[in-house]
């Protein structure tokens, strides 16, 4: 019976910290200095192993002195790759958490956050863009882009967010069978790790004629003419719960108990001996 009782526990913690994954994580705050967050050369390595995409070196990205990268208007881009390989599977999604504050926008837009299908690669997928809701105003709104090329365009949300205000910015990337099929979603500080319980910010398809990649390998920080932002974490992982999303109580407390339980049965097979 206690033989039973162990396995049974043993494997409630376990599927509870073993069905998805992280594959990548990122605190400008921690493990970071004041500087050139990239190399100055192309997929010449920086801190952390931050590299440059591309042969500009104009106006590198740099870690201020509060622990966080300052996406400039034009210049530098840059990439890290995962720390965990990983794949596309049909019926899976993909989850891109950033904490940024968008701190100058044009009513045109441009797309600052993105992630890639290969190291140093030019395939510049599920882009996050800002656009100013209006001339000379102090609200912006976030939007969406599978990839460019024909039929491409962003996908922009309706709900006004605040410039210099961090918020926590999460894409959900679902990945669907068959060709061009793939679809998109934006949260906006979600605040919890169950879906159902969360509305989208903004939700879009795969508005191109390129087709999907089979796998992604790096996050992006991109610097291009319209938008310029502070960043001050990413993360990457299968479910919200993998990219910081605070985990419901059920899983939580699933865990503890399981633990609780293996340290109670130790206890009592100590004073049986």
């Amino acid at each position: 019976m206690k033989k039973t009782l162990y396995g049974t526990l043993a494997f409630m913690v376990v599927l509870t910290t073993s069905q998805a994954a992280n594959y990548l994580t990122v605190d400008f705050g921690v493990g970071y200095t004041a500087g050139n967050l990239a190399g100055l050369a192309a997929n010449a390595a920086g801190q952390n192993d931050w590299k440059q995409s591309g042969s500009s070196a104009t106006t590198p990205i740099q870690i201020n002195s509060s622990g966080q990268a300052v996406i400039g208007a034009t210049g530098q881009d840059i990439y890290k790759a995962f720390t965990t390989p990983f794949t596309k599977t049909d019926g899976n999604s993909i989850y891109f958490k950033s904490r940024v504050a968008i701190t100058g926008a044009t009513t045109a837009g441009d797309y600052l956050l993105h992630l890639g299908s290969s190291a140093g690669g030019t395939e510049f997928l599920g882009r996050i863009s800002a656009k100013l809701t209006a001339t000379g105003a102090s609200t912006f709104q976030l939007g969406i882009q599978s990839l460019s090329g024909a039929g491409s365009a962003f996908t922009y949300g309706t709900t006004n967010l605040d410039l210099n205000t961090f918020y926590d910015v999460v894409m959900k990337w679902d990945f669907v069978a068959g060709a061009l099929n793939d679809t998109f979603s934006v949260y906006v500080n979600p605040s919890s790790n169950v879906l159902a319980n969360l509305t989208p910010y903004v939700s879009a398809g795969w508005l191109t004629s390129v087709a999907e990649p089979a796998a992604l390998a790096t996050v992006n920080l991109r610097q291009g003419s319209n938008t310029t932002a502070l960043v001050s974490s990413l993360s990457v992982g299968d479910s919200l719960t993998d990219v910081g999303v605070i985990p419901e109580p059920s899983s939580s407390v699933l865990m503890v108990l399981g633990a609780v339980g293996l340290i109670g049965l130790r206890a009592f097979g100590r004073k049986q001996s």
